[in-house]
């Protein structure tokens, strides 16, 4: 196997020499590596369709096939291969998704921070009121007619004590339970989980439904022509439409059990267990679902926008 493989790498390299010899730049290790690039390295890249990898590639062709290839056209193919690569929807959703990221991470940040503030205050409080405590009780103590009249204030101070330690529990809870929010949904979309809180889940129901048998399904949804919205109205218009249509796809979610997140940008998702349409061979993994998904979407706009699609042979996916 190791033979072959070197065979075939040899081959490749050979047709690659090949081609340099052809162009008169056999001895350039930038143009090599060009060649190299376009006809090796895009093929293996996920993030791109196959109808976007052949457009790169017929793109770099094009420009070597021109004269001369000098220093001036080797730059002006470098640049298409950087815009290629990053100025994509694929980078702009990669963006978003940090930004997203970034946004949750620091909306954590402080509500960790106004817990530990809290802790230091309830702390502090706490310590005051022991030390209250015994004084009072020294100066009940010394007032008191009988051992009963010490007794029933000392009752009364251990019950106010009690009830503000209730006080505070109630306090905590509620604080876990925003904590928690923070974590696992969207800073802005509050309606939905978060790309973090989607993969953690995705996880899990992949192996809750091979052990059950029982389909798993992944929805993708995307605003039309959004960046159009933020351009003309404004990005606090189209945030508003983002918390609207999130709040529609919430409640849906919600009747058939299905898990609502933001998976990026204006991209959301929908993942449903139980959902039984189709099914896709052995050896199929979360990340399989995930593109499977993304491809149908990707279908969906290149098909004119405005309706629904569905992979071909992944459209719902049961483990095995």
């Amino acid at each position: 196997m190791g033979a072959l493989t070197d065979h075939k790498a040899m081959n490749g390299l050979e047709s690659v020499q090949e081609t340099l010899e052809r162009l008169g730049i056999a001895d350039d290790a930038d143009w090599m590596a060009v060649v190299l690039f376009a006809r090796n390295l895009v093929s293996s890249m996920d993030l791109f369709t196959d109808e976007q990898k052949a457009q790169l590639q017929a793109r770099i062709f094009e420009q070597m096939a021109k004269r001369p290839l000098d220093r001036h056209r080797f730059m002006h193919i470098v640049q298409a291969i950087q815009a290629f690569l990053l100025e994509n929807q694929k980078m702009e959703d990669l963006r978003s998704q940090l930004a997203a990221e970034r946004q949750g991470f620091n909306a954590l940040y402080d509500e960790m921070s106004k817990v530990f503030a809290e802790i230091q205050k309830t702390t502090v409080a706490r310590e005051d009121t022991i030390q209250r405590l015994g004084a009072d009780t020294e100066k009940d103590i010394a007032k008191a007619d009988s051992p009963a009249e010490v007794l029933r204030r000392l009752r009364g101070m251990i019950t106010d004590m009690v009830s503000q330690a209730r006080e505070e529990a109630r306090t905590w809870q509620e604080r876990a339970r925003q904590l928690e929010h923070t974590a696992n949904f969207d800073p802005l979309l509050s309606e939905l989980y978060s790309r973090r809180a989607l993969d953690a889940q995705l996880g899990a129901a992949l192996e809750r439904c091979r052990r059950n048998n029982v389909p798993l399904s992944l929805m993708f949804l995307d605003v039309d022509h959004f960046k159009a919205i933020n351009d003309t109205h404004g990005h606090q218009v189209g945030d508003g439409v983002l918390r609207v249509l999130a709040a529609i796809i919430s409640a849906h979610a919600t009747q058939f059990s299905g898990y609502a997140a933001r998976f990026g940008g204006e991209e959301l998702v929908v993942l449903c267990e139980g959902i039984d349409e189709a099914q896709i061979g052995p050896g199929q993994t979360a990340s399989d679902l995930v593109l499977a998904a993304d491809r149908a979407m990707y279908a969906a706009k290149t098909q004119g926008r405005n309706r629904t699609v569905g992979h071909s042979s992944l459209a719902v996916f049961r483990p095995t």
